[in-house]
């Protein structure tokens, strides 16, 4: 399977401390899985806004951005507040400097679109992930109705054009600062790195940007409210909780004999037992 890489791909800007879009985060997160007592690794980190309410929940943490400054600054608030169950890293997602299965849980919060080797640094979170580990993760959504990170567009100064994201993938690749997703997609990119997908959920847009609190009030009444409908499938972010589970691939035959990288998968895990089921499914 080829995961695309994106020729203007850009760092993105963490969210800022006190926004909603934190507290609803972590909400949905708690919903399906429990953080007490864990060893959790996030990813892209940034200024540490969404880690620090993580760390409320986790026995123990480690923090990883490539941006030094934004790193910093999280470090700063830590030693204001005495925290010290928290170890910041200047890291790289395609360079995991961690044990085979060190932690517990991995969160992966709209940072994914951002690495231009999408495809290692998920292969790099399988490997240090434990076996039933969980890995949290959310990415923007193609069908959103603007393009949340923007694009170098020809003759346009204003680059979050409504609905440049709907256009044909190729058409947005070449022009965007970072990737959307699918909902297949992403589940597709998760399942061949080896996880097993185990729900998907849609969210809707805090508008913390919006300043206007009359506006934000009524606007934020409306888009929660469709949540709860099906045109939730319009919201600005794909959440996937994925599992690190032990012969995931063997377990589900469907997947099996609709893949075709499944070959390409045995032999990139040299997983013999992988090779010979799938050799006999398809007999």
């Amino acid at each position: 399977m080829k995961m695309p890489n994106l020729k203007n791909i850009q760092l993105g800007a963490p969210i800022e401390y006190g926004y909603l879009g934190i507290k609803r985060r972590l909400d949905l997160i708690k919903k399906y899985v429990d953080l007490n007592d864990k060893y959790l690794l996030d990813v892209g980190a940034g200024n540490g806004a969404q880690t620090f309410e993580f760390l409320k929940y986790a026995k123990k943490c480690v923090a990883i951005d490539v941006e030094r400054e934004r790193l910093e600054m999280f470090q700063d608030l830590l030693k204001r507040e005495n925290i010290r169950n928290c170890e910041i890293k200047l890291m790289d997602a395609t360079n995991l400097d961690f044990p085979d299965e060190t932690f517990d849980v991995i969160t992966c919060i709209e940072t994914l679109e951002h690495i231009q080797d999408q495809e290692k640094a998920l292969n790099e979170m399988y490997r240090v992930l434990k076996n039933n580990g969980d890995l949290i993760l959310s990415v923007p959504n193609k069908w959103w109705v603007f393009e949340t990170h923007g694009a170098n567009l020809p003759l346009l100064p204003w680059h979050r054009v409504p609905f440049f994201s709907w256009l044909p993938k190729k058409f947005h690749d070449r022009f965007a600062y970072a990737r959307i997703y699918t909902k297949k997609q992403i589940t597709s990119y998760l399942e061949f790195s080896g996880f097993k997908i185990l729900t998907t959920e849609y969210m809707m847009p805090p508008l913390d940007k919006v300043k206007n609190r009359f506006l934000q009030k009524i606007f934020r009444k409306v888009l929660f409210i469709l949540e709860g409908t099906p045109l939730k499938i319009f919201g600005v972010s794909i959440f996937v909780f994925g599992k690190k589970m032990a012969n995931t691939i063997l377990k589900d035959k469907k997947f099996l004999k609709l893949s075709k990288d499944s070959e390409e998968l045995a032999k990139r895990y040299n997983w013999d037992e992988i090779a010979k089921e799938t050799l006999r499914v398809r007999m």
